[in-house]
């Protein structure tokens, strides 16, 4: 039987009672003595375990003090390099979420872990966990080697979505099994969640374990939508245990329960684990824990020939064919849509910026949107929805790409500053002292280096730098000090439309107010600097889908809006590099931060050194009429929202058909309640900032130096002959270890 004629009568609001604690069992010590059995007894079967039992273990693991203040010394010198640590202690009234004081935070952890306040490890690097999701920001994060062993998983809590009647109609949380067109069970609303309310639980959740920074934005994130069909909450899947077991209770009064699993990690070898101290000694010890070398990665990418786009396969998610896509992958593709009053739609569909099996991907992508819009024009298609749910960035010059062919000939305004650390500050001279041949090849190599070098930079307006100095003259904001406004660095090997032998594209193919940007809020990284750049350069239109059950506008841009990530590895890799050039770099007491960062600790403390390093935001992004206040913490509503109707989760047709008439067509009704936004940015005026010199540009600025910084300037300035004379031995150092750190030019 099919429910789907059942649904419009059932779709409805919820109550919220106050929430509750999920109660968790008395630790048994004996719990890693058993898996490690389990596992002995029966090694080809596949390693799953109670989520209980494996919370067990986890809790009997000790947390030993010591190895607790390095890791914290050496992740509050990798944090010295986030970007946003003033505007998080002390957000502006448009950021919508809490505050945290990072550096006040880990300073915590390290007193309680002194004083013995730590139950376990588990204990101690949840902390730090949980520490880093309050910052809210997709490029920073930080996941310790306590939870490599482990994965809770349970699938009764990734089974739900949130959906409407009818698209504005208060949407209530469903299974999505139940709306599936061949299911025989009847659609009936999810009320509550582990005994409480099933929407103020989940909201509570995202807020503590999302790294997004908008609350709908954290709200979609926990549901599978057609662009991301694996996409779902902490409570589904997480390192940590959040609850021994998931009961949904239903608004007819029953329920259905589900233990929650742990999974033993690929290649985790459990086998001569009985106790605690031996599972902190094989998997948090970094003298013991097993590792693997980091692959040498080259930023370069040669010349190769365009390869014809392709039909994309089959999938679950019930895309139309479409007329080009980049690859089987199909993370670009565009459509025409079909039926009466969408004759004349094209819909460009971006899931991410980038492809993690394609060195050529930037080229690919050149190609394929190129090929769309030559369709698009000679079919004459007048109207354009560029889809962008689930895009949480990629490479940023695809950002910049896709804007050049989309707009040819106006210039794309990107203003960023870095944090002005100490240890940034240090490197950023000994670098300047090496010549400048060397110097390119190590920008080639490392997008680190490439932001500190003024041999690709320039300010806002384009022009360039005099010297690493003109550079690193102090800009204060909030209380903190960020280098001079830059603009995104030159493109290394990619020709971008509108330069070179691309010089001359075809004219813009839709006019601005013809076309319409279609979020879910989880837009990120590369696709908040392209979402940037057509709202406010070119004025275009913005609609939202789904958000938290309540009426009003929504952000389409809810993810990191930090312009570029930054691993840890690279961080260590650089430092080590520099103080290799330079060692009077290293001043050789305790804690001096360079050294700290070059030892790399946190980075061998890490759920995987070679893969999962850990990151901070390098970057702060700024809108063309403010220089004071990043992106990140500016609220930008969408034009207009809407809410996923039960057909839209799996069919993106549907999601396009309303997006156009949301915006074209009837906004009025087909728009949420009070979600309707005049937009004024591509109105306002550019921050004189920005103009000019672009130095301070109107900016409080400091060309004092501390005591410390002028010692590092003596030693940077005597060593420059050295190092001249060290090239190529030394120098090699650098240019061998950025090419080896953990890093692309995809930036997530």
């Amino acid at each position: 039987m099919h429910w789907w004629p059942l649904i419009a009568l059932i779709l409805g609001a919820s109550a919220a009672p106050a929430p509750q604690k999920m109660p968790i069992p008395s630790v048994d010590p004996t719990a890693c003595a058993k898996i490690s059995r389990a596992v002995r007894s029966n090694p080809k079967a596949a390693p799953t375990f109670p989520g209980s039992v494996a919370f067990d273990c986890l809790k009997s693991v000790p947390n030993r003090p010591q190895p607790a203040q390095q890791l914290i010394q050496s992740l509050k010198a990798f944090m010295q390099w986030q970007s946003t640590l003033a505007w998080l202690k002390n957000p502006p009234p448009s950021y919508k979420l809490p505050p945290v004081d990072i550096e006040a935070s880990l300073d915590k952890i390290s007193a309680t872990a002194a004083a013995g306040g730590y139950a376990s490890e588990y204990d101690f690097q949840l902390a730090i966990l949980e520490m880093t999701a309050a910052a809210h920001d997709g490029h920073f994060s930080y996941v310790g080697d306590v939870f490599k062993v482990f994965n809770f998983e349970n699938k009764l809590a990734a089974d739900i979505v949130s959906v409407s009647v009818d698209g504005v109609t208060t949407p209530k949380l469903y299974r999505l099994s139940s709306l599936q067109p061949n299911s025989r069970t009847p659609p009936i609303a999810i009320t509550k969640i582990n005994g409480q309310n099933a929407t103020t639980f989940l909201t509570e959740l995202a807020l503590q374990y999302s790294f997004f920074q908008d609350p709908d934005a954290q709200w979609n994130s926990l549901f599978p939508i057609y662009a991301d069909s694996e996409r779902v909450s902490p409570l589904a899947s997480l390192v940590a245990l959040l609850s021994p077991s998931v009961t949904f209770t239903y608004a007819n009064g029953k329920t259905d329960t589900q233990q929650t699993q742990a999974v033993l990690s690929t290649g985790i070898d459990f086998t001569s684990i009985s106790t605690g101290d031996d599972f902190y000694d094989a998997f948090c010890n970094p003298d013991t824990a097993p590792t693997t070398n980091p692959a040498e990665v080259t930023l370069t990418t040669p010349a190769q020939p365009k390869r014809p786009l392709v039909t994309r396969t089959p999938e679950t998610n019930m895309y139309p064919p479409p007329v080009v896509q980049n690859s089987q992958e199909g993370t670009t593709m565009g459509f025409f849509l079909n039926g009466d009053g969408y004759e004349d739609v094209a819909v460009l569909s971006i899931s991410a910026f980038t492809e993690d099996d394609d060195p050529y991907y930037l080229r690919h992508f050149q190609h394929t949107v190129s090929a769309f819009l030559n369709e698009s024009r000679r079919t004459g298609k007048q109207r354009l929805v560029i889809d962008l749910s689930a895009n949480g960035g990629g490479e940023i010059l695809a950002g910049f790409e896709l804007f050049a062919q989309l707009f040819p000939g106006i210039d794309a305004f990107n203003a960023n500053n870095l944090r002005l650390s100490s240890s940034l500050a240090r490197i950023s001279r000994i670098l300047s002292t090496v010549p400048a041949q060397e110097q390119q090849q190590a920008i080639n190599s490392s997008p680190l280096v490439q932001n500190l070098s003024p041999l690709d930079l320039a300010k806002p307006q384009g022009t360039r730098f005099g010297g690493v100095e003109d550079i690193l003259a102090p800009v204060a904001l909030q209380g903190d000090r960020f280098t001079a406004y830059m603009r995104q660095p030159e493109a290394l090997n990619f020709t971008l439309t509108g330069t070179g032998d691309r010089a001359s594209p075809p004219p813009a193919p839709f006019a601005p107010e013809n076309i319409v940007l279609l979020t879910d809020g989880t837009c990120g990284s590369t696709c908040t600097i392209f979402t940037y750049l057509m709202i406010f350069q070119v004025g275009a239109k913005t609609v939202a889908v789904g958000g938290r059950p309540s009426p009003g506008p929504m952000q389409s841009v809810g993810g990191v809006e930090g312009s570029q990530v930054l691993q840890l590895s690279e961080i260590a890799s650089v430092a080590g590099a520099a103080i290799g050039a330079d060692p009077a770099q290293s001043t050789g007491a305790a804690g001096d931060e360079l050294a700290v960062l070059a030892e790399g600790y946190a980075v061998q403390r890490s759920l995987s050194p070679t893969s999962s390093p850990g990151s901070v935001n390098f970057k702060n992004a700024f809108a063309p009429s403010d220089a004071r206040t990043p992106l990140q913490f500016l609220y930008e509503p969408a034009s207009c929202r809407f809410f996923y109707t039960p057909g839209m989760v799996m069919w993106p047709e549907l999601v396009w058909q309303y997006a156009v008439n949301a915006t074209w067509s009837d906004p009025e009704s087909l728009c949420v309640s009070g979600s309707r936004v005049e937009d004024g940015s591509a109105k306002k005026a550019l921050d004189p900032a920005f103009r000019g010199s672009g130095g301070s540009g109107g900016m409080t600025t400091s060309h004092s130096v501390s005591k410390d910084e002028a010692n590092n300037n003596n030693h940077s300035a005597s060593a420059a002959a050295a190092v001249a004379q060290m090239l190529p031995s030394r120098y090699a150092l650098l240019i061998a270890a950025t090419a080896a750190a953990l890093v692309t030019m995809v930036w997530f």
